[in-house]
């Protein structure tokens, strides 16, 4: 078994790929820590915490850059990850995106916000569905993407990788304008940055979104407003040191025809907020941060025809973080990372179990809370071995007050063949510790006529345990560029929620569906990505992009659900910046999803496939204004397994002043 090697491997593993945790401003290092160095155009902080070279870090990293998002005319998050490898982002039946990396679910991958934390959701039918539509992305500058498990750094909800989303922070004043629209929703958002004044710079922005309904045969047919709005500031304490404020507020107000006679409104808010201090000085840079963040959800399902309340939904969430990092030169050679973090998360749900009880409108319904406190220390080395070689390990220590204590460490390294040939390898291990949810979840709904679900929970759930490694080569010569990468992920107690339906007599026949979470004892998930690039010339370019996936139970063979074997994607580009016109036209393949379907009383599983061509144009008029239009799914493809409803026309224009 998994368990009885692990810690013999965990002094081996140790980490470096991990992630992002520090915004775009921390990119700061000495001097000296950079001449260590071979300089490269791209600099990311998201695989080790630390400034980093993308050919440096043995991490599998990918940065999607402002200028990327406004080619693409991508305005949720969701639509900025669609061109990158590894991901697959797929709508959810309801509402909102999954976002698979090298197979690992939803769940298991860590959404940040210039290094916090912003997961709101806990259950694994929800976690992270909403975030990627919850970003205002009129004020992100770019995206670092960790592909792999990146626990070492990072801790619990890394098995999959880590999505960190940099906002800007401008040093002069503007003021810019946005305008979107789609056939399923538009968008109007204003940013204000005030520049240096004094020692301060603010920036404040507001978004406006209107959700369509999508008609009463749509797979998602959630529909209303959201409202971003955003503050942030950045003080001069001293030379070399800052003072970092900021306070987000989102507002939901949405609504969900669930059947000919009963209807959902979500209401919901969430805020966060927060300090930072960071700095430097000759031997590295620091940062101590601590943000809170609340979210409140209130659902409420009414007859449609009277308005009586049928059933209500409330839960309320919040956590208070505290992490703090120290970067050091301790030699020309090492650059040292250490830090620590404390989380504590409270929980309250008329979804979970409970001793006590909420009236609302004559319905009762239960309420549960659920309380769980987070501890972790991490080192991690930065070892520039030689001219040719970086080896960086890194080992985390967690504590979990339900769980108890896990260490997970991870070592990477990258080797330079010659100037335009490296080799990268990854060995660590991963794990996530079970939310409230998942153990305690009691929750009954009938989200249409004649179909009852009741969602069960299961306290004797284990942490899922995960050991990894992957090994790529990638390189460039001239206009060329490749890579290819074989993954394998060895995950002892999978989480999964299995599902039984049973049929209640009656005139009609009622169909009740309970889910219970369980483990899977041994899953073994792997497979080979590869991507191609090739400059064409007169402004011409080719991506080619290719995931093989294999993911298993290793008790009964079976493949998991919720993934597709194969994915590709064909880009072809073309970039003519003295006229500032842009175009990328792409053909996405998904073949060998995997998904359950209950026929009778049976459950079957099937496989499905399908393909997609995608245009987008933008045109930069000048500096201050450009515009776009897209159409994704040109051939109005549908799939019912993989939640595609058929073609999205899309355009909008950017505006500064």
């Amino acid at each position: 078994m998994f368990h009885k090697h692990t810690k013999k491997k965990v002094l081996l593993t140790a980490a470096v790929l991990s992630a992002l945790s520090v915004p775009a401003y921390a990119a700061e290092r000495t001097e000296n820590a950079v001449a260590t160095r071979v300089h490269t155009d791209e600099i990311v902080v998201t695989a080790s915490r630390t400034e980093q070279e993308v050919k440096e870090t043995p991490s599998a990293v990918e940065v999607i850059t402002r200028a990327d998002i406004d080619k693409m005319g991508a305005e949720t998050l969701a639509q900025a990850l669609k061109l990158a490898i590894g991901i697959d982002i797929q709508e959810n039946a309801m509402v909102g995106n999954r976002s698979a990396i090298r197979g690992m679910n939803t769940n298991q991958t860590l959404i940040l916000v210039d290094g916090r934390r912003v997961r709101t959701e806990n259950t694994s039918e929800t976690m992270n569905y909403y975030e990627l539509q919850r970003i205002n992305m009129d004020d992100v500058e770019r995206i670092e993407i960790v592909r792999g498990a990146a626990s070492s750094l990072y801790g619990s909800e890394a098995l999959g990788g880590v999505i960190n989303i940099i906002r800007k922070h401008p040093d002069k004043a503007q003021a810019a304008l946005t305008l979107d629209w789609t056939t399923r929703q538009s968008d109007q958002g204003i940013r204000l940055d005030s520049g240096k004044v004094g020692k301060w710079a603010f920036s404040t922005s507001f978004k406006h979104m209107d959700v369509r309904e999508r008609g009463t045969d749509a797979r998602s047919s959630m529909y209303g407003k959201k409202y971003f709005f955003n503050i942030d500031g950045r003080m001069d304490v001293a030379q070399n040191k800052w003072l970092d404020v900021f306070f987000d507020y989102l507002k939901e107000d949405l609504y969900m025809k669930d059947s000919l006679t009963q209807g959902t409104s979500y209401d919901h808010d969430r805020f966060s907020t927060g300090v930072k201090y960071s700095g430097r000085d000759r031997r590295g840079d620091y940062e101590l941060q601590t943000y809170y963040t609340y979210f409140d959800k209130n659902q409420r399902t009414r007859n449609r025809a009277s308005g009586g309340l049928n059933s209500f939904d409330d839960m309320k969430y919040n956590s208070l973080i505290f992490d703090g990092r120290r970067s050091m030169q301790i030699a020309p050679n090492h650059l040292l990372t250490v830090g620590g973090e404390y989380r504590k998360e409270d929980y309250e749900s008329t979804r979970i179990k409970g001793s006590h009880t909420k009236t609302l409108e004559g319905v009762t319904n239960q309420l549960g809370d659920s309380s769980m406190n987070f501890a972790a220390l991490y080192v991690q080395d930065e070892w520039v071995a030689g001219s040719r070689w970086t080896v960086i390990p890194s080992v985390r220590w967690d504590y979990n007050d339900v769980f108890g204590s896990e260490v997970t460490g991870k070592l990477g390294t990258t080797y330079k063949i010659n100037k335009g040939l490296r080799l990268k390898a990854n060995i660590g291990t991963a794990y996530r510790a079970p939310t409230a949810s998942e153990l305690y979840f009691d929750w009954r709904h009938s989200p249409a006529a004649q179909v009852n679900v009741h969602i069960v929970g299961n306290p004797d759930l284990k942490p899922e345990k995960a050991f990894n490694f992957d090994v790529g080569v990638e390189g460039e010569r001239g206009k060329t560029f490749g890579k290819l990468t074989y993954f394998h992920n060895k995950v002892e107690d999978l989480i999964n929620i299995n599902t039984v339906m049973t049929i209640i007599p009656g005139f009609p026949p009622t169909r009740l569906m309970t889910g219970t979470y369980n483990n899977i004892e041994d899953a073994t998930i792997q497979g080979v990505e590869f991507e191609a690039k090739q400059d064409l010339g007169s402004g011409f370019s080719l991506r080619g992009l290719y995931t093989y996936l294999d993911a298993r139970d290793d008790q009964t063979n079976a493949r998991l659900t919720g993934r597709a074997r194969h994915k590709a994607s064909l880009q072809l580009s073309y970039d003519d910046p003295r006229h500032g016109w842009n175009a990328t036209l792409w053909q996405d393949w998904i073949s060998g999803y995997r998904y359950a379907e209950t026929i009778g009383r049976r459950t079957v599983y099937k496989d499905a496939a399908l393909g997609l061509m995608n245009l987008v144009v933008t045109k930069k008029f000048s500096d201050q204004f450009s515009a776009y239009l897209g159409v994704d799914n040109i051939f109005n493809k549908e799939s019912d397994a993989l939640a595609y409803d058929g073609r999205i026309w899309r355009g909008g224009v950017r505006m500064t002043f």
